[in-house]
């Protein structure tokens, strides 16, 4: 069933299709905010028609996936968006290469791990394709549905970070 599910480099030309996803999951998150993330997040590829769509596994689609940072969003045969991921590669002073991924957002409509699968794939190949030693996957504290299908899939706290606000609060 996981083969159901396909990975594409999100593109500024697809961004708009995936916002019901964004919007369902974040429910704050304005059209907006969501076109800004995308616009900063998929750079285009040149000028090689790159940045045309979610439709097959063309050239271009094989040249999106060498970007160093991107969104992976997942569909089913239908083209429905299931999922998606924020994805950037960095050079880590113990680990060399590494794939960081946020923003991990998925329903699943069917009992099974389908969609998460086919976004742990999509995670394998990018790790591959960027030469990655490790990957290192960023969840909301609250999401026990995802942390439990991380750990069961191998993976393990490292590296925990900490978040405060840019501007610290006053105290009283």
């Amino acid at each position: 069933m996981s083969e159901a599910y396909q990975a594409h480099p999100l593109t500024s030309h697809t961004a708009d299709m995936t916002y019901p996803l964004v919007q369902m999951m974040q429910v704050d998150m304005s059209f907006d905010r969501w076109r800004a993330f995308v616009d900063r997040y998929c750079l285009p590829v040149g000028d090689t028609g790159a940045d045309s769509g979610l439709a097959g596994a063309t050239d271009a689609d094989q040249l999106l996936w060498q970007r160093q940072r991107g969104i992976i969003v997942l569909s089913n045969e239908r083209g429905y968006i299931h999922g998606l991921f924020s994805y950037y590669v960095r050079d880590d002073m113990t680990d060399g290469l590494v794939l960081h991924v946020d923003n991990v957002m998925a329903v699943e409509i069917v009992a099974g791990a389908y969609v998460f699968d086919a976004m742990r794939d999509a995670m394998n190949r990018l790790a591959r394709d960027h030469k990655c030693a490790n990957v290192y996957v960023s969840l909301g504290e609250c999401d026990g549905r995802l942390r439990d299908y991380f750990a069961k899939a191998g993976f393990v706290p490292s590296k925990v970070r900490y978040c405060a606000p840019a501007t610290p609060k006053l105290s009283a």
